[in-house]
Protein backbone atom coordinates (compact mmCIF):
# COMPACT_ATOMS: atom_id res chain seq x y z
CA UNK A 1 0.00 0.00 0.00
CA UNK A 2 1.21 3.55 -0.71
CA UNK A 3 -0.06 7.09 -0.12
CA UNK A 4 -0.40 8.93 -3.47
CA UNK A 5 0.94 12.40 -4.08
CA UNK A 6 4.34 14.03 -3.84
CA UNK A 7 3.55 17.51 -2.51
CA UNK A 8 5.41 18.64 0.57
CA UNK A 9 2.54 21.03 1.34
CA UNK A 10 0.69 18.14 3.04
CA UNK A 11 2.28 18.92 6.39
CA UNK A 12 1.38 22.61 6.24
CA UNK A 13 -2.22 21.88 5.22
CA UNK A 14 -2.75 19.37 8.06
CA UNK A 15 -1.21 21.68 10.66
CA UNK A 16 -3.32 24.63 9.46
CA UNK A 17 -6.55 22.63 9.71
CA UNK A 18 -5.66 21.36 13.19
CA UNK A 19 -4.85 24.87 14.41
CA UNK A 20 -8.17 26.26 13.14
CA UNK A 21 -10.11 23.46 14.85
CA UNK A 22 -8.27 23.70 18.16
CA UNK A 23 -8.12 27.49 18.68
CA UNK A 24 -11.46 27.69 20.58
CA UNK A 25 -9.95 25.44 23.25
CA UNK A 26 -6.68 27.31 23.72
CA UNK A 27 -6.60 27.54 27.49
CA UNK A 28 -3.66 27.20 29.84
CA UNK A 29 -2.51 23.58 30.24
CA UNK A 30 -1.50 22.41 33.67
CA UNK A 31 1.19 19.83 32.87
CA UNK A 32 4.70 20.88 33.86
CA UNK A 33 7.92 18.94 34.19
CA UNK A 34 9.98 16.27 32.48
CA UNK A 35 8.41 13.49 30.44
CA UNK A 36 9.31 10.54 28.20
CA UNK A 37 7.32 8.94 25.40
CA UNK A 38 7.32 5.98 23.03
CA UNK A 39 5.25 5.43 19.90
CA UNK A 40 4.95 2.93 17.05
CA UNK A 41 2.78 2.67 13.95
CA UNK A 42 2.49 2.33 10.15
CA UNK A 43 4.64 4.35 7.77
CA UNK A 44 3.98 5.17 4.11
CA UNK A 45 6.98 6.35 2.06
CA UNK A 46 6.17 8.50 -0.96
CA UNK A 47 7.30 7.43 -4.43
CA UNK A 48 10.96 8.38 -4.79
CA UNK A 49 12.36 9.77 -8.06
CA UNK A 50 15.93 8.56 -8.70
CA UNK A 51 17.54 10.73 -11.36
CA UNK A 52 20.91 11.81 -12.75
CA UNK A 53 23.65 10.64 -15.15
CA UNK A 54 21.31 8.94 -17.65
CA UNK A 55 19.24 7.35 -14.84
CA UNK A 56 15.56 8.20 -14.49
CA UNK A 57 13.58 5.74 -12.33
CA UNK A 58 10.84 5.94 -9.71
CA UNK A 59 10.71 3.61 -6.70
CA UNK A 60 7.35 2.63 -5.19
CA UNK A 61 7.33 1.33 -1.58
CA UNK A 62 5.25 -1.06 0.52
CA UNK A 63 3.72 0.04 3.82
CA UNK A 64 6.37 -0.13 6.53
CA UNK A 65 6.71 0.52 10.23
CA UNK A 66 7.94 3.49 12.24
CA UNK A 67 8.93 3.92 15.90
CA UNK A 68 9.98 6.92 18.00
CA UNK A 69 11.40 7.55 21.48
CA UNK A 70 11.21 11.03 23.01
CA UNK A 71 12.26 12.89 26.14
CA UNK A 72 11.23 16.45 26.86
CA UNK A 73 9.95 19.16 29.17
CA UNK A 74 6.44 20.62 29.57
CA UNK A 75 6.51 24.30 30.62
CA UNK A 76 3.06 24.49 32.24
CA UNK A 77 1.61 26.90 29.65
CA UNK A 78 0.79 24.38 26.91
CA UNK A 79 4.26 24.45 25.30
CA UNK A 80 6.45 21.34 25.22
CA UNK A 81 9.92 20.81 23.73
CA UNK A 82 11.52 17.42 23.24
CA UNK A 83 14.34 15.44 21.70
CA UNK A 84 13.18 12.51 19.54
CA UNK A 85 14.96 9.49 18.06
CA UNK A 86 13.01 7.86 15.23
CA UNK A 87 13.31 4.86 12.89
CA UNK A 88 11.40 4.21 9.64
CA UNK A 89 11.75 1.36 7.11
CA UNK A 90 9.87 0.54 3.92
CA UNK A 91 10.67 -2.19 1.37
CA UNK A 92 10.58 -1.47 -2.36
CA UNK A 93 7.40 -2.66 -4.10
CA UNK A 94 8.49 -1.84 -7.64
CA UNK A 95 10.91 0.28 -9.69
CA UNK A 96 9.80 1.74 -13.02
CA UNK A 97 11.45 0.18 -16.06
CA UNK A 98 12.50 -2.92 -14.08
CA UNK A 99 10.67 -6.25 -13.98
CA UNK A 100 11.67 -7.31 -10.47
CA UNK A 101 12.86 -4.25 -8.59
CA UNK A 102 13.98 -4.84 -4.99
CA UNK A 103 15.47 -2.84 -2.15
CA UNK A 104 14.42 -0.63 0.76
CA UNK A 105 14.54 2.85 2.27
CA UNK A 106 15.47 3.11 5.96
CA UNK A 107 15.93 6.25 8.04
CA UNK A 108 17.31 6.91 11.52
CA UNK A 109 16.50 10.42 12.70
CA UNK A 110 17.30 12.76 15.58
CA UNK A 111 14.82 15.64 15.91
CA UNK A 112 14.22 18.66 18.11
CA UNK A 113 10.44 19.17 18.34
CA UNK A 114 8.32 22.00 19.75
CA UNK A 115 4.63 21.24 20.43
CA UNK A 116 1.58 23.01 21.86
CA UNK A 117 -1.17 21.28 23.90
CA UNK A 118 -4.71 22.72 23.84
CA UNK A 119 -6.51 22.35 27.17
CA UNK A 120 -10.15 21.30 26.60
CA UNK A 121 -10.98 20.83 30.30
CA UNK A 122 -11.52 17.15 29.53
CA UNK A 123 -9.28 14.04 29.39
CA UNK A 124 -8.68 14.75 25.67
CA UNK A 125 -5.82 17.12 24.69
CA UNK A 126 -5.28 17.95 20.98
CA UNK A 127 -1.81 19.19 20.05
CA UNK A 128 0.21 20.44 17.08
CA UNK A 129 3.92 20.82 16.56
CA UNK A 130 6.92 20.61 14.29
CA UNK A 131 10.55 19.64 14.39
CA UNK A 132 13.90 19.89 12.64
CA UNK A 133 16.97 17.70 12.85
CA UNK A 134 19.12 15.23 10.94
CA UNK A 135 18.40 11.88 9.35
CA UNK A 136 20.62 9.10 8.03
CA UNK A 137 18.76 7.53 5.11
CA UNK A 138 19.93 4.17 3.73
CA UNK A 139 18.82 3.64 0.12
CA UNK A 140 19.05 0.28 -1.58
CA UNK A 141 17.63 -0.45 -5.03
CA UNK A 142 18.24 -3.07 -7.68
CA UNK A 143 18.10 -2.43 -10.51
CA UNK A 144 18.30 1.31 -11.16
CA UNK A 145 18.90 1.96 -14.84
CA UNK A 146 21.69 -0.45 -15.74
CA UNK A 147 23.19 -0.43 -12.24
CA UNK A 148 22.09 -0.50 -8.56
CA UNK A 149 22.18 1.70 -5.47
CA UNK A 150 23.35 0.69 -1.98
CA UNK A 151 24.40 3.87 -0.18
CA UNK A 152 23.67 6.08 2.87
CA UNK A 153 23.29 9.84 3.17
CA UNK A 154 23.07 12.24 6.13
CA UNK A 155 20.54 14.99 5.42
CA UNK A 156 18.63 17.83 7.05
CA UNK A 157 15.15 16.62 8.11
CA UNK A 158 11.90 18.29 9.16
CA UNK A 159 8.43 17.18 10.22
CA UNK A 160 4.95 18.48 11.05
CA UNK A 161 2.87 16.86 13.81
CA UNK A 162 -0.84 16.89 14.69
CA UNK A 163 -2.40 14.58 17.27
CA UNK A 164 -4.50 14.08 20.37
CA UNK A 165 -3.73 12.68 23.83
CA UNK A 166 -6.05 10.96 26.30
CA UNK A 167 -5.10 11.34 29.98
CA UNK A 168 -5.18 7.98 31.79
CA UNK A 169 -4.19 9.45 35.18
CA UNK A 170 -2.16 12.34 36.66
CA UNK A 171 1.05 11.11 34.94
CA UNK A 172 0.24 8.83 31.98
CA UNK A 173 -1.24 9.94 28.63
CA UNK A 174 -2.17 7.70 25.70
CA UNK A 175 -1.62 9.49 22.37
CA UNK A 176 -1.99 9.09 18.63
CA UNK A 177 -0.66 11.48 16.01
CA UNK A 178 0.00 12.00 12.30
CA UNK A 179 3.43 13.15 11.10
CA UNK A 180 4.72 14.27 7.73
CA UNK A 181 8.48 13.62 7.73
CA UNK A 182 10.87 14.53 4.91
CA UNK A 183 14.51 15.36 4.12
CA UNK A 184 16.28 17.46 1.55
CA UNK A 185 17.17 15.63 -1.68
CA UNK A 186 19.60 12.76 -1.14
CA UNK A 187 22.81 12.22 -3.15
CA UNK A 188 23.67 8.53 -3.68
CA UNK A 189 26.54 6.82 -5.52
CA UNK A 190 25.60 3.83 -7.69
CA UNK A 191 27.54 0.59 -7.94
CA UNK A 192 29.29 1.82 -11.10
CA UNK A 193 30.27 5.18 -9.54
CA UNK A 194 27.57 7.49 -10.92
CA UNK A 195 25.91 10.16 -8.74
CA UNK A 196 22.11 10.16 -8.54
CA UNK A 197 19.58 12.27 -6.63
CA UNK A 198 16.60 10.81 -4.71
CA UNK A 199 13.82 12.43 -2.71
CA UNK A 200 12.53 11.05 0.61
CA UNK A 201 9.23 11.78 2.39
CA UNK A 202 6.85 9.86 4.66
CA UNK A 203 3.33 9.88 6.11
CA UNK A 204 3.41 8.32 9.59
CA UNK A 205 0.75 7.46 12.18
CA UNK A 206 2.04 6.77 15.71
CA UNK A 207 0.19 5.33 18.71
CA UNK A 208 2.01 5.47 22.03
CA UNK A 209 2.29 6.39 25.68
CA UNK A 210 3.72 9.52 27.30
CA UNK A 211 4.68 9.61 31.02
CA UNK A 212 5.05 12.93 32.84
CA UNK A 213 7.33 12.98 35.90
CA UNK A 214 5.63 16.02 37.46
CA UNK A 215 5.51 15.62 41.28
CA UNK A 216 2.15 14.44 42.64
CA UNK A 217 -0.11 17.17 43.94
CA UNK A 218 -0.22 17.56 47.71
CA UNK A 219 -2.85 15.57 49.54
CA UNK A 220 -5.67 17.67 50.95
CA UNK A 221 -5.11 18.88 54.48
CA UNK A 222 -7.69 17.82 57.00
CA UNK A 223 -9.22 20.50 59.13
CA UNK A 224 -8.17 20.11 62.77
CA UNK A 225 -11.01 18.91 64.94
CA UNK A 226 -11.89 21.04 67.97
CA UNK A 227 -10.23 19.94 71.18
CA UNK A 228 -12.50 18.73 73.96
CA UNK A 229 -13.09 21.30 76.67
CA UNK A 230 -11.19 20.36 79.87
CA UNK A 231 -13.29 19.40 82.89
CA UNK A 232 -12.33 21.09 86.11
CA UNK A 233 -11.43 18.52 88.79
CA UNK A 234 -13.74 18.40 91.86
CA UNK A 235 -12.36 19.71 95.11
CA UNK A 236 -10.97 16.76 97.06
CA UNK A 237 -11.19 12.98 96.83
CA UNK A 238 -13.03 11.70 93.71
CA UNK A 239 -11.08 11.22 90.48
CA UNK A 240 -11.89 13.71 87.73
CA UNK A 241 -14.60 12.65 85.28
CA UNK A 242 -13.38 11.76 81.77
CA UNK A 243 -13.52 14.60 79.29
CA UNK A 244 -16.58 14.45 77.02
CA UNK A 245 -16.01 14.50 73.24
CA UNK A 246 -17.20 17.72 71.61
CA UNK A 247 -19.19 17.08 68.42
CA UNK A 248 -17.67 18.95 65.46
CA UNK A 249 -20.01 21.27 63.55
CA UNK A 250 -18.40 21.10 60.09
CA UNK A 251 -16.52 18.59 57.92
CA UNK A 252 -14.61 18.80 54.61
CA UNK A 253 -14.93 16.10 51.94
CA UNK A 254 -12.34 16.28 49.12
CA UNK A 255 -12.60 15.04 45.54
CA UNK A 256 -10.24 14.09 42.68
CA UNK A 257 -9.88 16.46 39.72
CA UNK A 258 -13.02 16.64 37.50
CA UNK A 259 -14.69 13.89 39.56
CA UNK A 260 -17.78 13.61 41.76
CA UNK A 261 -17.01 10.05 42.90
CA UNK A 262 -16.36 9.49 46.62
CA UNK A 263 -12.89 8.27 47.54
CA UNK A 264 -12.26 5.93 50.48
CA UNK A 265 -11.08 8.89 52.62
CA UNK A 266 -14.18 10.88 51.64
CA UNK A 267 -16.47 8.05 52.75
CA UNK A 268 -14.68 7.88 56.13
CA UNK A 269 -15.26 11.61 56.67
CA UNK A 270 -18.95 11.30 55.72
CA UNK A 271 -19.37 8.28 58.01
CA UNK A 272 -17.97 10.29 60.94
CA UNK A 273 -20.31 13.20 60.10
CA UNK A 274 -23.33 10.86 59.96
CA UNK A 275 -22.44 9.28 63.32
CA UNK A 276 -21.93 12.69 64.95
CA UNK A 277 -25.23 13.96 63.52
CA UNK A 278 -27.12 11.07 65.12
CA UNK A 279 -25.41 11.50 68.49
CA UNK A 280 -25.72 15.28 68.58
CA UNK A 281 -29.43 15.49 67.71
CA UNK A 282 -28.65 17.76 64.75
CA UNK A 283 -31.82 19.30 63.28
CA UNK A 284 -30.44 20.39 59.90
CA UNK A 285 -27.39 19.67 57.71
CA UNK A 286 -26.13 21.82 54.82
CA UNK A 287 -23.85 20.25 52.14
CA UNK A 288 -22.14 22.91 50.00
CA UNK A 289 -20.26 21.81 46.84
CA UNK A 290 -17.19 23.61 45.45
CA UNK A 291 -14.83 23.24 42.45
CA UNK A 292 -11.35 24.47 41.59
CA UNK A 293 -10.77 27.02 38.80
CA UNK A 294 -9.55 24.65 36.05
CA UNK A 295 -12.79 24.67 33.99
CA UNK A 296 -15.54 27.00 32.74
CA UNK A 297 -17.79 28.63 35.39
CA UNK A 298 -20.99 26.91 34.24
CA UNK A 299 -19.35 23.50 34.15
CA UNK A 300 -17.83 23.97 37.61
CA UNK A 301 -21.23 25.00 39.03
CA UNK A 302 -22.75 21.74 37.77
CA UNK A 303 -19.76 19.74 38.99
CA UNK A 304 -20.02 21.23 42.51
CA UNK A 305 -23.72 20.30 42.67
CA UNK A 306 -22.95 16.71 41.59
CA UNK A 307 -20.44 16.52 44.44
CA UNK A 308 -22.99 17.82 46.95
CA UNK A 309 -25.54 15.28 45.68
CA UNK A 310 -22.99 12.45 46.09
CA UNK A 311 -22.33 13.47 49.71
CA UNK A 312 -26.05 13.68 50.47
CA UNK A 313 -26.66 10.21 49.00
CA UNK A 314 -23.96 8.74 51.26
CA UNK A 315 -25.38 10.49 54.35
CA UNK A 316 -28.85 9.13 53.56
CA UNK A 317 -27.40 5.67 53.05
CA UNK A 318 -25.86 5.93 56.52
CA UNK A 319 -29.22 6.74 58.14
CA UNK A 320 -29.52 10.54 58.02
CA UNK A 321 -33.02 11.64 56.97
CA UNK A 322 -33.21 12.97 53.40
CA UNK A 323 -35.44 15.90 54.47
CA UNK A 324 -32.84 17.08 56.99
CA UNK A 325 -30.17 17.72 54.32
CA UNK A 326 -30.02 20.91 52.23
CA UNK A 327 -27.80 21.21 49.13
CA UNK A 328 -25.92 24.29 47.89
CA UNK A 329 -23.58 24.66 44.85
CA UNK A 330 -20.92 27.39 44.82
CA UNK A 331 -18.87 26.34 41.75
CA UNK A 332 -15.49 28.09 41.84
CA UNK A 333 -16.75 31.26 43.56
CA UNK A 334 -15.53 30.49 47.12
CA UNK A 335 -12.11 28.76 46.91
CA UNK A 336 -10.50 27.53 50.11
CA UNK A 337 -7.12 28.41 48.55
CA UNK A 338 -7.19 31.45 46.19
CA UNK A 339 -5.60 30.63 42.79
CA UNK A 340 -5.43 32.10 39.28
CA UNK A 341 -7.98 30.90 36.72
CA UNK A 342 -7.14 27.49 35.21
CA UNK A 343 -5.18 26.10 38.19
CA UNK A 344 -6.12 22.66 39.55
CA UNK A 345 -6.04 23.09 43.36
CA UNK A 346 -6.94 19.89 45.31
CA UNK A 347 -8.21 21.76 48.43
CA UNK A 348 -10.77 23.68 46.34
CA UNK A 349 -12.41 20.45 45.07
CA UNK A 350 -14.60 19.84 48.15
CA UNK A 351 -17.98 19.64 49.83
CA UNK A 352 -18.46 21.35 53.21
CA UNK A 353 -20.85 19.59 55.62
CA UNK A 354 -22.18 22.01 58.24
CA UNK A 355 -24.47 21.14 61.17
CA UNK A 356 -27.14 23.81 61.81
Amino acid sequence: MRVPGKSRNAAALCLGAALAAALPFALQAADKGAYVGIGVGPNWTRDSDITGNAINNTADFDTGIAAALSAGWAYGNGVRSEIEIGHRRNDVDSITGVTNGTGHARAWSGMLNVLYDFNTNSPFTPYIGGGIGMARVDGKGSAVGTTSVNDSENAFAYQGIVGVGYRLNENATLFTDYRYFATRDLDYITADGRSVDADYGNHTVLIGLRYNFAPPKPAPKEEPKPAAAPVAPPPPAPAPAPAARVTPRNYLVFFDWDKADLTAEAKQTIAQAAADAKKGNVARIRATGHADRSGPDAYNMRLSMRRAVAVKAELVRLGVADKDIALVAKGETEPLVPTPDGVREPQNRRVEIVFQ
